[in-house]
């Protein structure tokens, strides 16, 4: 039986993939370039890309002349669109549908380079995702963590038992703990798809911070990335939404 995270993303597939698609997403236009920026040489390594999605980094690491490219995501929709793709531009990477949060998907598996993209806010023991990641890493292996800051998660509303959220309740409450029920932007600008809430969790700075030196990693940059200088005039709006509640941490670790 599906869970709440697996059945909304197998939900909103597709309005995923229309929405972060565009050449002006967050995901191409912010966190990208940091991401590459950091990118140790992928060249014959083993890459491992938790909580895949539709496949946009994986692809991208591709590029880089690994020796293999493994997604893993908990939806299967969202699988289905990245194998479309991987069939349609000749790729070799693999995809696999498995719960990144269970011990089990790490046994008897190495590779040289882990990444995951803005995951970790849907998954409650950070700690035991972090010890399960350093195990999986091969001897002086590197993981890239993209998350959604901190500073922005504390605004999603707090869960109200499936009651929808009103604007004025996307305000901080940084240091509630309590889950957060949401609208996701991809299925509230589209016409085609029903509104529906998304669940999540919010981890503080410390809560991050302290799982990845429990689980034994070395921090070696932490980066927040800006929004391009050309939104100041092309997107003014997103570009001060942005510089006040900035979307992404970028971390790199290495073990």
């Amino acid at each position: 039986m599906k869970n709440e995270i697996e059945k909304n993303w197998d939900d909103m597939a597709k309005a995923y993939e229309d929405f972060t698609e565009d050449a002006d997403s967050y995901s191409y236009a912010i966190e990208w370039p940091c991401i590459r920026e950091m990118l140790p040489q992928l060249s014959n390594k083993r890459v491992l890309d938790l909580g895949c999605g539709t496949g946009r980094f994986s692809f991208l690491f591709e590029k880089e002349n690994p020796l293999s490219v493994l997604g893993v995501d908990i939806s299967e929709s969202m699988l289905s669109i990245a194998r479309e793709k991987a069939k349609s531009r000749g790729s070799e990477v693999k995809f696999i549908q498995a719960d990144i949060s269970k011990p089990d998907m790490y046994i008897n598996k190495k590779f040289d380079f882990i990444f995951s993209s803005t995951t970790f806010h849907y998954i409650k023991d950070i700690k035991g995702l972090f010890c399960n990641i350093f195990g999986a890493l091969d001897n002086n292996g590197v993981c890239i963590v993209s998350l959604m800051h901190p500073v922005y998660t504390a605004q999603y509303p707090v869960d109200k038992n499936g009651e929808f959220p009103s604007d004025d309740e996307w305000v901080v409450r940084y240091l509630d703990k309590s889950k957060r029920a949401y609208v996701q932007p991809w299925i509230e600008f589209n016409d085609n798809i029903e509104n529906f809430l998304s669940t999540s969790y919010h981890h503080t700075v410390s809560d991050y911070f302290n799982a990845i030196i429990d689980a034994g990693f070395r921090i070696e940059r932490v980066e927040e990335p800006y929004p391009p200088e050309s939104w100041k005039q092309k997107f003014s709006n997103r570009y001060n939404a942005f510089i006040e509640t900035p979307s992404f941490m970028v971390l790199k670790l290495t073990k």
